[in-house]
């Protein structure tokens, strides 16, 4: 009887150490829940952010919050800062500002206006304005139109649905 015990503890003991013990599962899934929402960003709506959220997710590109936008004059008008990070291209900084327009609001546009431009190296948003590297107005009838002298960025409408609280960014 004793071998046959000696046996079966030490078969017990092998299948012990190759099974995985509860706090270790615990742990693993911990630690995958982990990775998982860490390498998966979310947009976060413009009245909800801070500074190092993103605010819009197209493609490879993210735009993140670095200086909180301002609502200015008029009352439509908002101007902050942006870097724009995308895998395999360098980290850019821009300013932007978006007027915000509502469908037939006396002598308002009829579309949205998103514009901005890049910023230098040591440069910081708001320093100085006047200056656009791109422009795009957004038409309520979902036309879009260039009208500035760079290329518009792929993020640019996405952003301005998120100032202008339009499409899956609106206030419920």
């Amino acid at each position: 009887m004793a071998g046959k015990d000696q046996k079966h503890l030490a078969r017990s003991s092998i299948m012990n150490r190759s099974k995985p013990t509860g706090k270790f599962l615990a742990g693993m899934i911990i630690a995958c829940l982990s990775i998982t929402s860490c390498s998966s960003k979310k947009e976060i709506k413009i009245a909800d952010a801070t500074p190092g959220d993103a605010l819009a997710i197209v493609k490879d590109e993210t735009v993140v919050l670095v200086s909180e936008f301002k609502p200015g004059q008029p009352n439509g008008l908002f101007d902050g800062g942006i870097k724009v990070d995308s895998k395999g291209k360098p980290t850019r900084l821009a300013e932007v500002n978006v007027v915000c327009s509502m469908p037939d609001l006396p002598n308002w546009p009829e579309y949205d206006n998103i514009y901005g431009r890049w910023l230098e190296n040591g440069e910081q948003p708001g320093e100085k304005g006047g200056d656009t590297d791109w422009q795009l107005l957004i038409y309520f009838d979902g036309d879009k139109k260039s009208s500035g002298e760079g290329e518009v960025p792929s993020w640019a409408s996405r952003l301005a649905q998120n100032l202008c609280r339009k499409g899956d960014f609106r206030d419920n």
